[in-house]
């Protein structure tokens, strides 16, 4: 049985590319955070989804969350689509792992700017 992992068959997937665009953009963006700890407030407004006051707010150590959670969504779609024959679902693996980066840095850094001493 061939090995589905191998680096030809990874650089083979449609949109290599934006896969390590996306690996080395969610690696910044963790880093970022750890990096501007110190500028950021103890308690930041990560679940702004929920009812208005502190329900919102959880440590700034969360922050991390929305690229530890789009890193782990790419790299499940990545593997996936390596054991798939079909293009067309592969594209839409991959697309959408790059949108949930997009999605994870844009919050991220909104919430740093909001809230952060920069």
């Amino acid at each position: 049985m061939a090995n589905n992992f191998s680096e030809s068959n990874i650089k083979s997937l449609p949109f290599f590319p934006y896969i390590v665009l996306c690996l080395a953009l969610d690696l910044v963006c963790i880093l970022a955070v750890i990096v501007s700890f110190s500028l950021l407030p103890p308690q930041v407004p990560l679940f702004y989804g929920l009812a208005e006051g502190a329900e919102q707010l959880a440590p700034r150590a969360l922050l991390v969350i929305p690229a530890l959670a789009s890193l782990l969504i790419l790299v499940i779609n990545t593997a996936i689509s390596l054991k798939l024959k079909d293009d067309f679902i592969k594209r839409v693996l991959i697309l959408g792992a790059v949108t949930s980066t997009i999605f994870a840095l844009t919050t991220t850094v909104k919430i740093m700017f909001l809230v952060g001493s920069f």
